[in-house]
């Protein structure tokens, strides 16, 4: 009875950790605890013989948003048997010939093409039915919209991020005050399954696939399958023949390679190459028998902490790495690992020369898992390790992060460079975020006017990698032509705290298109609360930022190279004519402008643009289909006028 008992438990909490990962993207066990109850219900399930229909042995796990259409799979997606026990795979090949790849970790999907083009993307969802995500796909940076193949073809793969982008987007949500990620695998997933296009597209996700479901073309083996989507310019996992006489070889030369991968991975797949005999040996509820997955070693080894490492990054976090006396994890010696923030380093209590265990996640990223002696004596010297400025402790959404506040530490440099030079901004092109790093490395810039003085540097520049004297005419241009910009544009461009490109808007209008009349107004002390949609919070944001002597001379400096345009009266439509005029508006869904854009074409034609769905709001602009949006839903209950873009494309000059 206590095995039965053990089992239900197992069960109910396997369940809900399912229920947090696959559905709400939001993790509450790491993966090695998941395994592990996982394999220890699996056992107790075969020495008992007794296994409840809810187990998550029995199904495959994942569940539908409500806020995306449902479509029914060709094939159920079912999951692989799996093992850590290189024997578990000799028995599983049977002698015969198999393809090794890669276990993808991200969000698997199906893609559906017919007559050349592509027609829709479905997600894994409950194995049998998924969420059509097709317009969320189609940002990705990989994904064919069309194919030199006639015929129905409707393939398998894995939607990824790779680490770098995983790390550069956590810093921002965690900047803008936002939940954060747990992993790549949640951020892929919850970046597909988004309702607006627009966000999944700048967080530059790629898909690989690794299989047909089906197609008008018959193939007999799994490697050819391969070769047919590679020629077709799909991106193709990483695989190789295998036979059980050089398994061994075969694996630790696959992993060797883990390392250098730039997105996660949670094994190896060994799949039957010869197509018929795989499906020769069908299935159960749960998964499908012509493929086994080999999860990696999690095992845990001590080692000796020694101090924590702080490194600056351009959004102002102060990273937390722990380093620690060489370990052996698996093969691949380290000596660090982040500890991702603040409150996992107090929750560790760590201290010199204590013992620690730690394990590679995923078979390459390296954890803390725990303090044997919790001595809790190591202190952080709050000092940024880039300007020697205080460090703060500051929790933006829940989990608390170090953070470096002076904003001319040089390491939030390249952040406040990109700002500058963006569309909204300056709009610079030619000048990509490693263009811009490269530049202050290199020390050509290290205020906004370098920028405009780039010329005394152009020997230098034209022999660094990647550019040339064609790039470097084409950026010089490009700078010569941001000279003569919107006011607006140059205030937003400038980063000013609680200032978006609404707000600098609002004061070019203000003051007349003459940012003079902005500097007397703060010598004055003038009260910005007073204009119009200016709250609390931004007029003193404003006040500060000018009141700043630094800020006073970076502006003037630029004011000898930039001079405003003069803002042209645009005639706004009579109320009678035009519906948007004063009313205050949001716009939500997918629409074929920027919302950047929108939202400054909706105040040109009068209308208040709300940061955020109201009750108190006139109308809800709809973008695309919202038949099932939650928004939609709740303007519906709220009253609240919607409008389509079409109707609003009416009133837009």
């Amino acid at each position: 009875m206590e095995n039965i008992n053990r089992i239900k438990e197992l069960v109910k909490e396997l369940n809900v950790a399912c229920e947090a990962y696959y559905v709400k993207d939001n993790p509450i066990m790491s993966d090695k605890i998941y395994d592990s109850m996982y394999d220890e219900l699996t056992a107790l399930e075969l020495k008992t013989n007794y296994i409840l229909s809810s187990s998550p042995t029995q199904k495959v796990q994942g569940s539908i948003l409500d806020s995306l259409k449902k479509v029914q799979h060709t094939e159920p997606m079912l999951s692989a048997e799996k093992s850590k026990d290189i024997n578990d795979v000799i028995k599983f090949m049977s002698n015969q010939d198999c393809v090794l790849s890669w276990k993808l970790d991200g969000l698997t999907l199906v893609l559906r093409y017919n007559e050349g083009k592509f027609i829709q993307a479905v997600t894994r969802g409950g194995g049998t039915e998924g969420e059509d995500v097709t317009h969320t796909v189609k940002t990705f940076t990989n994904i064919p919209l069309t194919i030199d193949y006639k015929g129905y073809l409707e393939i398998r793969g894995e939607g990824l991020v790779t680490y770098k982008d995983f790390e550069r987007i956590n810093e921002e949500l965690i900047v803008q005050g936002k939940e954060t990620y747990e992993s790549p695998r949640n951020l892929a997933s919850g970046s597909v399954r988004q309702l607006d296009s627009n966000i999944t597209k700048k967080r530059n996700l790629i898909f690989i696939s690794f299989g047909i479901v089906k197609c008008d073309k018959e193939f007999k083996e799994k490697c050819l399958q391969f070769e047919f989507l590679r020629d077709l310019g799909f991106q193709v996992v990483e695989h190789e023949l295998i036979i059980t006489e050089f398994i061994d070889h075969q694996i630790n030369n696959f992993q060797s390679r883990l390392k250098n991968l730039p997105y996660l991975t949670d094994g190896l797949i060994i799949e039957f190459d010869n197509i018929a005999y795989g499906k020769a040996q069908g299935f159960t509820g749960h998964h499908t028998k012509n493929l086994y997955a080999m999860k990696w070693n999690d095992d845990s080894f001590e080692t000796i902490f020694k101090h924590v490492e702080l490194n600056t990054t351009r959004t102002g976090i102060a990273s937390v790495t722990a380093i620690y006396e060489e370990v052996d994890l698996d093969g691949a010696i380290n000596t660090r690992a982040s500890l991702h923030n603040y409150d996992i380093f107090e929750k560790l209590q760590l201290g010199v020369g204590d013992k620690i265990t730690v394990y590679r996640a995923n078979g390459v990223i390296p954890q803390v898992e725990d303090n044997l002696t919790r001595s809790g004596t190591y202190k952080i010297d709050m000092k940024c390790p880039s300007c020697g400025g205080e460090l703060v402790i500051r929790a933006p959404k829940e989990a608390r992060f170090l953070f470096c506040d002076n904003e001319d530490c040089p390491a939030q440099l390249v952040n406040k460079f990109v700002h500058y030079c963006s569309k909204i901004g300056m709009n610079i092109h030619g000048f990509s975020d490693a263009g811009i790093e490269l530049f202050i490395n290199k020390g050509f810039l290290k205020t906004f006017a370098d920028i405009y003085k780039l010329e005394q540097h152009k020997n230098k520049i034209v022999k660094l990698e990647g550019w040339g004297t064609k790039s470097y005419n084409k950026l010089i241009q490009s700078i010569e032509k941001s000279k003569t910009v919107k006011m607006e544009n140059f205030l937003f461009s400038l980063g000013i705290k609680n200032v978006g490109i609404g707000g600098a808007k609002t004061l070019t209008q203000h003051f007349n298109n003459d940012i003079n009349k902005l500097f007397e107004a703060v010598e004055s002390d003038y009260n910005f609360s007073k204009i119009v949609d200016f709250g609390d919070i931004t007029a003193q944001s404003v006040h500060d930022y000018f009141s700043k002597p630094q800020h006073n001379n970076v502006i003037s400096e630029l004011m000898d190279y930039v001079e405003f345009k003069k803002e042209e009266k645009k005639e706004v439509l009579n109320v009678t004519d035009n519906p948007f005029k004063g009313a205050h508006v949001y716009p939500s869904g997918v629409f074929s402008m920027k919302k950047a854009e929108l939202k400054i074409k909706l105040e040109e034609i009068g209308a208040i643009v709300e940061s955020g769905y109201k009750k108190s709001l006139d109308m809800l602009i709809c973008g695309g289909d919202m038949s099932k949006s939650g928004k939609a839903v709740k303007a519906e209950k709220d009253g609240v006028k919607m409008v389509s873009e079409e109707f609003l494309m009416q009133y837009i000059k």
